[in-house]
């Protein structure tokens, strides 16, 4: 399973705005500059068409912010399950996380006027 890495986003987007006010790399971004804020710290995550920019500008791969993770606490409760069994429970709950997600950013969006 893999999860966002809040923590590199936050190093690069510092990073890349570089000697730019946050007021100023905000504009350029088309966001507010409360936004890029909490962006830099790690308190909000992009919308996909922020992160796509981001990527793009940073001539980064949107896989490089994304990191390798074993704390999925259904996989402990699985137990005795045999391993297709205990695979196909854990692509299913991937599909679970990545709707949730989408779902928590398409909300988000829908408040900031995207």
């Amino acid at each position: 399973m893999k999860e966002f890495n809040g923590e590199k986003f936050c190093k690069d987007i510092i990073e890349l705005r570089g000697t730019d006010s946050q007021s100023a790399f905000a504009e350029k971004l088309g966001i507010n500059r409360s936004t890029l804020s909490l962006l830099e710290n790690g308190k909000q995550i992009p919308t996909l068409e922020l992160f796509n920019k981001l990527c793009n500008l940073a001539s980064k791969s949107t896989e490089e912010y994304f990191k390798e993770t074993t704390k999925d606490s259904l996989v402990y409760l699985m137990g005795s399950l045999d391993e297709a069994d205990k695979m196909k429970i854990e692509e299913m709950a991937e599909r679970i996380r990545i709707k949730e997600k989408y779902e928590r950013l398409a909300k988000r969006s829908s408040y900031v006027g995207y």
